[in-house]
């Protein structure tokens, strides 16, 4: 069986400023990537390049053994890529409720969507409790919350995650993380990036080093976290 997601020389950037520059990895079925790297690496670009928000100039993106490079961003949802990312980006001004129904846009199945919405509750009781209430009112982790809850809504294979602890309390980031890793048991392929390289080293199965638009090192999860060359230069080491 082919990766779930294959890039093959991606390279993507804005304007004139190219900021991936040939990137290459993969992700399996059921399994956690994550991609590490310094602010400005192309972390966020990927993803954007994988979701076709950015696009690709050169190389090809696959999904389950599929061409995907030329899709549209909501076929890429509809083939089961959803995207949560950086900044949270929920609609301030639609309430709870109206943001997670925005993240079955694509899809005509009530009833799933209906089950899809409750397992969402169940991950994020406060989601809940507050669905009847503008999605700019709540605190950041709750937004957090509500844009992985949102992403959820579209019943992913694949789920990329972008900074999902960014500017959240310690105790919010493991409830954030402990949802990942429940995903994923569930059957989820998440490709992960996150600027807590020792969390995240710790939850994946494997990872990528991003430097300057390249992937310089990969390698398991474990043998990362251990490398000396990660630590020092993103563990703080």
């Amino acid at each position: 069986m082919p990766p779930l997601l294959t890039l093959e020389n991606v390279r993507a950037g804005y304007g004139p400023i190219e900021v991936l520059h040939g990137v290459s990895l993969e992700v399996e079925e059921k399994e956690i990537v994550t991609v590490i790297g310094a602010n400005g690496a192309g972390k966020t670009t990927m993803l954007l390049a994988i979701s076709r928000l950015v696009r690709a100039r050169e190389g090809t993106i696959r999904f389950a053994g599929r061409d995907v490079s030329a899709l549209p961003p909501h076929e890429l949802v509809r083939a089961g890529i959803c995207h949560a990312p950086e900044g949270r980006k929920v609609f301030p001004r639609l309430t709870v409720r109206e943001n997670l129904d925005m993240g079955a846009f694509t899809r005509a199945d009530k009833a799933g969507v209906a089950a899809d919405l409750e397992r969402v509750f169940a991950l994020f009781p406060i989601l809940k409790e507050r669905q009847k209430q503008p999605g700019g009112t709540l605190s950041g982790g709750e937004q957090q919350m509500l844009a992985v809850g949102r992403a959820l809504m579209g019943r992913p294979r694949l789920l990329l995650l972008d900074e999902p602890s960014l500017g959240l309390a310690p105790m919010v980031v493991a409830t954030i993380f402990g949802v990942i890793r429940r995903l994923n048991e569930s059957g989820i392929a998440v490709l992960l990036v996150e600027q807590n390289a020792r969390m995240a080293l710790r939850m994946a199965h494997r990872g990528y080093v991003i430097e300057t638009g390249s992937i310089v090192m990969s390698d398991a999860a474990e043998r990362l976290l251990a490398d000396p060359r990660v630590r020092a230069a993103y563990l703080g080491e």
